[in-house]
Protein backbone atom coordinates (compact mmCIF):
# COMPACT_ATOMS: atom_id res chain seq x y z
CA UNK A 1 0.00 0.00 0.00
CA UNK A 2 1.14 3.31 -1.02
CA UNK A 3 -0.35 6.95 0.40
CA UNK A 4 -0.94 9.43 -1.72
CA UNK A 5 -1.66 13.29 -0.26
CA UNK A 6 -2.94 15.37 -3.01
CA UNK A 7 -1.99 18.70 -2.76
CA UNK A 8 -3.79 20.45 -5.96
CA UNK A 9 -6.56 22.82 -6.19
CA UNK A 10 -7.11 26.59 -6.32
CA UNK A 11 -8.00 27.37 -2.42
CA UNK A 12 -10.38 29.80 -3.47
CA UNK A 13 -12.47 29.61 -1.28
CA UNK A 14 -9.60 29.46 1.17
CA UNK A 15 -8.09 32.34 -0.27
CA UNK A 16 -4.56 31.28 -0.69
CA UNK A 17 -2.96 28.39 -1.21
CA UNK A 18 -3.26 25.58 1.63
CA UNK A 19 -0.84 23.18 0.41
CA UNK A 20 2.00 25.21 -0.25
CA UNK A 21 4.56 24.60 -2.75
CA UNK A 22 6.24 21.65 -3.32
CA UNK A 23 9.50 23.00 -2.54
CA UNK A 24 8.45 23.32 1.47
CA UNK A 25 8.32 19.66 1.77
CA UNK A 26 11.50 18.54 0.84
CA UNK A 27 13.14 18.29 4.16
CA UNK A 28 10.67 15.38 4.77
CA UNK A 29 11.32 11.92 4.08
CA UNK A 30 8.54 11.66 1.20
CA UNK A 31 8.06 11.35 -2.83
CA UNK A 32 7.25 14.45 -3.97
CA UNK A 33 5.45 13.85 -7.62
CA UNK A 34 4.13 16.26 -10.15
CA UNK A 35 0.89 14.70 -12.31
CA UNK A 36 2.15 12.91 -15.17
CA UNK A 37 -0.80 14.89 -16.96
CA UNK A 38 -1.38 17.95 -15.57
CA UNK A 39 -4.74 19.92 -15.46
CA UNK A 40 -6.93 17.29 -14.35
CA UNK A 41 -7.94 17.40 -11.22
CA UNK A 42 -7.75 14.89 -8.49
CA UNK A 43 -8.63 12.19 -10.50
CA UNK A 44 -5.51 12.95 -12.36
CA UNK A 45 -3.58 13.15 -8.90
CA UNK A 46 -5.37 9.24 -8.54
CA UNK A 47 -3.79 8.55 -11.71
CA UNK A 48 -0.25 9.76 -11.09
CA UNK A 49 -0.27 7.86 -7.64
CA UNK A 50 -1.26 4.69 -9.23
CA UNK A 51 1.12 4.77 -11.96
CA UNK A 52 3.92 5.81 -9.14
CA UNK A 53 2.82 2.53 -6.67
CA UNK A 54 3.43 -0.13 -9.80
CA UNK A 55 1.30 -2.42 -8.89
CA UNK A 56 0.10 -1.52 -5.51
CA UNK A 57 -2.96 -0.08 -3.89
CA UNK A 58 -2.62 3.75 -3.02
CA UNK A 59 -4.26 5.22 -0.04
CA UNK A 60 -5.55 8.76 -1.45
CA UNK A 61 -6.12 11.65 0.92
CA UNK A 62 -6.72 15.36 0.10
CA UNK A 63 -3.93 17.77 1.85
CA UNK A 64 -6.84 19.60 4.20
CA UNK A 65 -8.39 16.46 5.54
CA UNK A 66 -5.74 16.39 8.39
CA UNK A 67 -7.30 14.48 11.11
CA UNK A 68 -6.84 10.73 9.57
CA UNK A 69 -8.07 8.25 11.80
CA UNK A 70 -6.00 5.15 12.17
CA UNK A 71 -9.12 2.54 12.93
CA UNK A 72 -10.91 3.95 9.56
CA UNK A 73 -7.48 3.74 7.41
CA UNK A 74 -7.35 0.49 8.86
CA UNK A 75 -10.97 -0.76 8.29
CA UNK A 76 -10.71 0.63 5.12
CA UNK A 77 -7.29 -1.22 3.71
CA UNK A 78 -8.51 -4.78 5.39
CA UNK A 79 -12.06 -4.47 2.75
CA UNK A 80 -9.47 -3.42 0.39
CA UNK A 81 -8.06 -7.09 -0.36
CA UNK A 82 -11.07 -8.10 -2.24
CA UNK A 83 -11.91 -4.50 -3.76
CA UNK A 84 -10.96 -2.61 -6.80
CA UNK A 85 -12.22 1.15 -4.66
CA UNK A 86 -12.99 0.92 -1.10
CA UNK A 87 -14.63 4.54 -0.38
CA UNK A 88 -16.38 5.84 2.95
CA UNK A 89 -20.10 7.10 2.25
CA UNK A 90 -21.09 9.76 4.72
CA UNK A 91 -24.68 10.90 4.73
CA UNK A 92 -23.98 13.42 2.27
CA UNK A 93 -22.38 10.96 -0.01
CA UNK A 94 -19.08 9.34 -0.92
CA UNK A 95 -15.08 10.39 -0.08
CA UNK A 96 -13.54 9.85 -3.01
CA UNK A 97 -10.95 11.86 -2.30
CA UNK A 98 -10.03 9.90 1.25
CA UNK A 99 -10.31 6.44 -0.65
CA UNK A 100 -8.07 3.14 -1.39
CA UNK A 101 -7.51 2.29 -5.32
CA UNK A 102 -5.93 -0.85 -6.79
CA UNK A 103 -4.14 -0.58 -9.34
CA UNK A 104 -6.59 -2.45 -11.25
CA UNK A 105 -8.16 1.31 -12.01
CA UNK A 106 -5.63 2.21 -13.90
CA UNK A 107 -7.31 1.12 -17.32
CA UNK A 108 -10.18 2.62 -16.42
CA UNK A 109 -9.39 5.96 -15.23
CA UNK A 110 -7.33 6.57 -18.30
CA UNK A 111 -10.12 5.86 -20.24
CA UNK A 112 -12.34 8.24 -18.20
CA UNK A 113 -9.27 11.15 -18.52
CA UNK A 114 -8.99 10.64 -22.26
CA UNK A 115 -12.90 10.75 -22.67
CA UNK A 116 -12.83 14.33 -20.90
CA UNK A 117 -14.58 12.81 -17.99
CA UNK A 118 -12.58 13.89 -14.61
CA UNK A 119 -15.22 13.61 -12.17
CA UNK A 120 -13.57 11.20 -9.47
CA UNK A 121 -16.32 8.41 -9.28
CA UNK A 122 -16.61 8.34 -12.65
CA UNK A 123 -15.04 4.92 -13.16
CA UNK A 124 -16.60 3.24 -10.32
CA UNK A 125 -19.40 1.76 -12.70
CA UNK A 126 -16.07 -0.68 -14.26
CA UNK A 127 -14.57 -1.72 -11.03
CA UNK A 128 -15.64 -3.54 -7.97
CA UNK A 129 -16.71 -0.71 -5.10
CA UNK A 130 -16.54 -1.11 -1.14
CA UNK A 131 -18.65 1.83 0.11
CA UNK A 132 -17.75 1.98 3.85
CA UNK A 133 -21.29 3.07 5.41
CA UNK A 134 -21.60 5.82 7.66
CA UNK A 135 -23.01 3.92 10.23
CA UNK A 136 -19.56 1.69 10.28
CA UNK A 137 -17.74 5.13 10.19
CA UNK A 138 -19.02 6.40 13.39
CA UNK A 139 -18.07 3.24 14.96
CA UNK A 140 -14.75 3.84 13.86
CA UNK A 141 -14.67 7.58 14.17
CA UNK A 142 -17.18 8.50 16.80
CA UNK A 143 -15.92 11.96 16.71
CA UNK A 144 -16.41 12.30 13.24
CA UNK A 145 -13.56 14.47 12.67
CA UNK A 146 -11.87 11.57 9.48
CA UNK A 147 -13.04 14.10 6.97
CA UNK A 148 -13.22 17.29 8.92
CA UNK A 149 -11.97 19.66 5.77
CA UNK A 150 -10.51 22.66 5.62
CA UNK A 151 -11.63 25.29 3.30
CA UNK A 152 -12.01 28.48 4.68
CA UNK A 153 -9.49 30.83 7.27
CA UNK A 154 -12.80 29.75 9.95
CA UNK A 155 -12.15 26.01 9.48
CA UNK A 156 -7.91 26.71 10.03
CA UNK A 157 -8.66 28.18 13.53
CA UNK A 158 -10.95 25.09 14.26
CA UNK A 159 -8.62 22.90 13.44
CA UNK A 160 -5.88 24.83 15.78
CA UNK A 161 -8.16 24.48 18.19
CA UNK A 162 -9.10 20.70 17.56
CA UNK A 163 -4.88 20.40 17.66
CA UNK A 164 -4.50 22.31 20.71
CA UNK A 165 -6.55 19.68 22.37
CA UNK A 166 -4.80 16.73 21.36
CA UNK A 167 -1.25 18.10 22.44
CA UNK A 168 0.25 15.88 25.22
CA UNK A 169 -2.19 16.55 28.50
CA UNK A 170 -5.35 17.10 27.01
CA UNK A 171 -8.24 15.87 28.54
CA UNK A 172 -9.66 12.32 28.09
CA UNK A 173 -12.02 13.16 25.36
CA UNK A 174 -9.79 15.87 22.59
CA UNK A 175 -12.04 16.41 19.59
CA UNK A 176 -15.12 17.05 21.97
CA UNK A 177 -16.03 19.42 24.52
CA UNK A 178 -19.44 18.33 26.21
CA UNK A 179 -20.34 16.29 23.23
CA UNK A 180 -20.20 18.86 20.54
CA UNK A 181 -16.97 18.89 17.95
CA UNK A 182 -15.22 22.71 18.15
Amino acid sequence: MVGAVLVGGKSSRYGQNKANEPGDYLHLEVTILRDVIPGLGPLGGIYTGLLFAQGKSVFVTACDMPFLQPAVVNHMVQLSRNNDVVVPEKEEGLEPLHAIYSARCLPHIKKMLDQGKFQVISFFPAVKVCRLSHEELGKLDPHGVSFFNINTPDDMDRARELLQRTAPGARENPYFRDGVMG
